[in-house]
């Protein structure tokens, strides 16, 4: 570490020592102090409450208001997954897949609006936008993060949210040798299997600590399952019914689908880094970071389609809501297998350089390129076989399953083709990053140092979607006669206690079979000679197969970015009170090229017969289309705290923040129909759009009381500029004929919205308690939020998408060679997308989960332990407009864990 950022870290020269359990002999180096202290020993505090103490000194010593979480040892992250860390820190509330946290919501504003970095480098993601996805990454390969809650200059922009900055070990700050792994057991309670994980990590230091090399590994591997009672959506809408019955305005469900999902999610990843120090004031870093994680799933479902016209008799509640169906007239009950794999890879490389040009100047010198894929690979199967026969659903009782009367004959004789395709989606992201860090101690007067910088980013993000080009049913054209089955494509689902966390009642057994053999079957020979026009239908085949082919309309964003950043450090007293003011000025330059292809609108001709009626004249063929965009923004700051009394600090902080529209909101395509002239329409992405802008406000009171408590209370605003809807806007479209006003349905910067909110936090430790709960310590927090915007409707105001309340109570004990923690967290009920002219809105639950761990150290080296995950088996539940119309029952139970963990 060169010697100015000792002077900047001079405040965590013992955290060290506390995460990775050593001792360090502090020796003076000048007059009779040093004889003094030449022999004084550093007690290390290591574990929980280790980590806690340095995750408390980071909060208190930073100059903006930051949380923050730390590995209790080499390889000893809080929970199994960095997303799940997060969400004990205040304020943050995590989006969960197959039970596991993938990403972060901070304050109210969801994954888009936070920026994630790795040692302050911008990753590649297979999110599909800006958003990172956590579980490509193994917790064991972590050192800490870092939550920014407040904006500085030197900070990268892109977060009206926060910024989380994840960071990994180095060799040079764990002097000596150093080997660490764990192996564990993982117990997936739906699904009945055990699986292994295990990681690893070896560094060594030689040449006096000048040369650094560290390895770290993790493998992991997980066979769940969950199951989900699904309804797509409740429309609003008039019904009439075969007998003549009307009823106006209900809220019809969709459909009715059981599905039981088995899945299979393995993980492999390693860190590689090499540090050498050449000199005391020049350090030189090259790593490299690799993960690839693999995602198989195969879903079984029983499926009902609620189709108007076969509808014969239906029953509402006291708000109109369809709780009672029977349908009849040819009606049939479906069942579906979908099955899928995915592969996802991130590869990531860095090289720095520190270097202290003197006593007052530090310049830092940063290239990072990372490249994020995922692949969807044979692409999901999206295979039907009906079973004709009339039936009925009743939800009436308000449970959160309901009963579903169909024909519960399990003989695979009288099975029906019905729709039959693959798809997928590859996404590509690369992100190359240049930087030049500095800083200058100047220390005249007030102004104590000055931080300043540039960065250039080229980033480029692709988007390809592969289908079958016909799915079977277009294959055989215009059949007259159902295709049946051969019975011995099917095998008896046991759902065995399907969703039995919640109440109602559900199917238990139904049909299943192979997506591959159902696909072999119905283009077989056998199948092809039964059909009306078996020579058109073989020779779609034969052309094009069931495979997948990439769509002409893929897409590539093109995003470059120039910023340049000056922080002027200030501090001083006032009245015996310290003070520190941070201002800076960040400004940045931003441009974009989207490209891709599309089928093209060549002209709009009359209809022969119809007045006032148009119809497109298409291009034959895809031809490519390019959209160009540039924006600047120049973003201030100011961070400023004051010690009122010893170990009591407030807080006030400003700051300019913008978030750039999702990557795949900047698509070039759009489409455009014909129809009457005076309501044409079409729909696309936008490729001009601009950022969301935002002023912050915060403000925080902090209380430090004694080493490793602290309480705090925070108030904040963000005032939100640009936020984007999806409208239907007017466009005039220009062709050969004339011009043409269009109702284009795009993502537009419309509107404006203001989140305040409020967080409280405390963190304990016991030092008064008699043995043995001298060591138990607490953290509790919550965070309240509310928002405006003017997309609400007067008398009717709606919440931002994702904004909700949430809660963390944390116990925690640790003596001698026992610890334990209890975690429960809850994130109240959310708006998770917003109404539509034809549905209501739809809202997420509360969710609480409650989580263990505990472990046993052997000795010095050897560590038993314990974990487990939702032991409460929370379900998440999903509804629309109102909480009877229950969207989504999701239930992925608990996880537990045994293992052993080394260290030496």
């Amino acid at each position: 570490m060169n010697r100015l950022n000792r002077i900047k870290v001079s405040y965590l020269s013992g955290l060290i020592a506390l995460n990775l359990g050593m001792s360090a002999n502090v020796n003076a180096t000048e007059g009779s102090q040093a004889e003094a202290n030449s022999d004084i020993e550093v007690i290390a505090v290591t574990g929980i409450r280790g980590s806690l103490i340095k995750s408390k000194d980071i909060k208190k010593g930073s100059d903006s208001v930051v949380d923050a979480i730390t590995s209790e040892d080499i390889g000893k992250f809080p929970d199994q997954n960095v997303a799940e860390s997060l969400q004990r820190i205040t304020g943050v509330s995590i989006d969960r897949s197959g039970g596991e946290g993938q990403s972060i919501t901070v304050r109210g504003l969801g994954p888009e609006f936070n920026t994630t970095l790795i040692n302050k480098r911008t990753m590649a993601t297979t999110s599909g936008g800006r958003s990172f996805n956590f579980d490509i990454l193994a917790s064991e390969l972590i050192s800490g993060a870092e939550v920014y809650k407040t904006q500085s200059a030197n900070l990268q922009e892109g977060a009206i949210g926060a910024t989380v900055n994840i960071t990994t070990f180095k060799p040079l700050a764990i002097p000596g040798f150093k080997a660490t792994g764990s192996v564990k057991a993982v117990y997936d309670e739906m699904s009945g299997t055990t699986s292994p994980q295990f990681s690893g990590l070896i560094s060594n230091t030689f040449d006096d600590e000048k040369f650094g090399v560290l390895l770290s590994l993790a493998h992991s591997q997980r066979d769940s399952r969950y199951d989900e009672a699904n309804t797509a959506y409740y429309e609003r809408t008039d019904l009439t019914l075969n007998d003549g019955r009307t009823f106006d305005d209900v809220y019809m469900p969709q459909n009715y689908d059981q599905i039981a999902q088995t899945e299979s999610r393995e993980r492999t990843g390693g860190n590689l880094v090499f540090q050498y120090a050449p000199m005391d004031n020049l350090t030189f870093t090259l790593d490299a970071l690799y993960s690839k994680y693999d995602v198989d799933y195969r879903q079984d479902i029983l499926a009902h389609w609620f189709e108007e016209n076969k509808l014969t008799d239906v029953t509402l509640d006291n708000n109109r809501t369809v709780v009672q169906l029977s349908m009849g007239n040819g009606s049939h009950s479906d069942f579906m297998v979908r099955q899928s794999q995915t592969e996802n890879q991130l590869k990531a490389f860095g090289f720095n350089a520190d270097w202290d040009l003197n006593d007052t100047i530090n310049l830092a010198a940063d290239i990072s390129y990372s490249q994020a894929s995922s692949d969807p690979l044979a692409g999901m199967t999206d295979t039907v076989a009906a079973r004709p026969g009339d039936y009925s659903y009743d939800r009436s009782s308000g449970a959160l399953r309901p009963s579903i009367i169909f024909n519960t004959n399990n003989s695979s004789n009288g099975l029906t083709a019905g729709w039959g395709d693959r798809s997928g989606t590859q996404i590509d992201d690369e992100v190359l990053e240049v930087k030049l860090d500095g800083e200058w101690i100047v220390d005249s007067g007030a102004l104590a140092t000055i931080n300043f910088g540039v960065l250039y980013s080229d980033r480029t993000f692709g988007s390809t979607d592969y289908s079958t080009k016909w799915p079977v049913p277009v294959i055989w054209g215009d059949n007259s006669s159902p295709v049946y089955l051969d019975p011995n494509l099917f095998s008896h689902f046991d759902a065995d206690g399907f969703l039995s966390g919640g109440d109602g009642a559900s199917a238990q057994n139904w049909l299943t079979f192979n997506s591959e053999a159902w696909f072999d079957y119905v283009t077989s020979d056998e199948v092809m000679a039964q059909l009306d026009d078996p020579a058109a239908s073989h020779a779609l085949l034969d052309q094009y197969g069931t495979q997948m082919y990439a769509s002409p309309t893929a897409y590539e964003v093109n995003e470059t970015l120039n910023a340049l950043y000056a922080d002027f450090h200030f501090d001083g007293y006032l009245y015996d009170m310290p003070w520190k003011v941070v201002t800076g000025i960040r400004y940045v330059e931003t441009t974009s090229k989207s490209k891709g292809n599309q089928i093209a609108l060549l002209d709009l001709v009359s209809a022969p017969n119809e007045d006032g009626v148009v119809r497109a004249v298409e291009s034959e063929d895809y031809l490519p289309v390019e959209a160009s965009n540039s924006y600047d923004n120049w973003l201030p700051s100011l961070n400023a705290n004051i010690e009122v009394i010893e170990d009591f600090i407030v807080r006030v902080a400003y700051s300019k923040s913008i978030t750039r529209p999702e990557l795949d909101e900047m698509s070039p395509l759009s489409s455009y129909s014909g129809g009457h002239l005076n309501s044409l329409k079409g729909k696309g992405a936008n490729p001009l759009l601009m950022p969301f802008t935002s002023n912050n406000y915060d403000l925080s009171l902090e209380w430090y009381y004694q080493e490793g408590s602290y309480a705090s209370v925070a108030a904040f605003r963000k005032d939100i500029s640009g936020y984007l809807e999806t409208e239907e806007i007017q466009e005039v479209v220009s062709v050969p004929s004339g011009d043409y006003d269009y109702k284009m349905t795009r993502p537009v910067n419309q509107n404006d919205a203001q989140i305040t909110g409020y967080e409280f936090a405390i963190q304990h430790m016991f030092t008064s308690l008699p043995e043995p709960l001298d060591r138990l310590g607490f953290i509790a927090n919550m965070t309240i939020v509310d928002s405006d915007s003017s997309s609400s409707t007067s008398g009717d105001p709606l919440p931002l998408v994702g904004l909700g309340d949430s809660q963390n109570l944390i116990l925690f004990y640790e003596k001698d060679a026992v610890q334990f923690r209890i975690a429960y967290n809850n994130r109240s009920r959310f708006m998770q997308s917003k109404p539509l002219s034809w549905r209501g809105a739809h809202y997420v639950e509360d969710y609480a989960q409650v989580d263990i761990s505990g472990s046993y150290d052997f000795n010095e080296n050897l560590t038993l332990f314990i974990e487990g995950i939702n032991i409460t088996n929370e379900l998440t539940v999903k509804t629309a407009e109102y909480s009877n119309q229950v969207l989504k029952v999701t239930e992925t139970g608990p996880r537990y864990s045994l293992g052993i963990r080394g260290v030496f």
